[in-house]
């Protein structure tokens, strides 16, 4: 034991100067990197989980060829991500307010989905191209709502984290809609679209009054 003091003994310095800048290197990265991301799956809070799951299947999603299609396509998985927190509300919250608005956005949000698959089925042949405007204003409208999405430290309770969490996306999906109303064509999808700011500026309305 004596022997491998020797030898353990003169490294002890550079070993803990290694230590040490290791540490400062993991902190480094760690403020460099957002705080959702830091997270692991377990530790994130389940309505930035689902976020996470419906901006993968965003971007996954087919590029319309026109700007009706392409807000049709991003909308169906922006409906089924808020779908899926609305269940989880229903099952978990304990507001009896938040509850009912959950209730009131898996319907319509139900229902609007199965129209905006009846519009796809419909017009999923035709031809055209998708402008430059319409795409970088979607993708602005996204990129402002994953900006505005509430520190994971704040949702502890869930009918405060499930209100916090879908007023961006909502406000997403509105601003998403606006877009279209100055560059889509279709009749139907820009009546759509109008229904959808009427619709979800109401809950919106809703939500900012709980959370303040």
């Amino acid at each position: 034991m004596n022997n491998l003091s020797k030898f353990i003994k003169p490294l002890l310095p550079g070993l803990l100067i290694t230590i040490v800048l290791i540490k400062a290197d993991a902190q480094k990265m760690d403020m460099s990197m957002p705080m959702h991301h830091q997270m692991s799956a377990v530790q994130k809070p389940v309505f930035l989980a689902m976020m996470d799951t419906m901006m993968v299947q965003m971007d996954k999603a087919t590029k319309g060829q026109s700007a009706d299609a392409e807000f049709i396509l991003q909308m169906i998985p922006h409906h089924q991500g808020a779908i899926s927190m609305a269940r989880y509300e229903i099952t978990h919250g304990k507001n009896f307010t938040m509850i009912q608005l959950a209730k009131s956005i898996l319907a319509e949000q139900s229902s609007e989905l199965l129209q905006m698959e009846l519009w796809l089925n419909q017009h999923a042949s035709k031809e055209g191209s998708l402008p430059s405007a319409v795409e970088d204003g979607f993708n602005q409208c996204m990129e402002t709502m994953m900006a505005q999405m509430p520190p994971a430290g704040k949702l502890t309770n869930t009918d405060y984290a499930f209100a916090a969490v879908m007023l961006p996306h909502h406000q997403a999906a509105v601003d998403m809609a606006k877009v279209l109303l100055k560059h889509g064509q279709d009749v139907q999808a820009l009546a759509f679209a109008k229904s959808l700011i009427s619709n979800e500026q109401i809950e919106i309305e809703q939500m900012s009054a709980y959370i303040q």
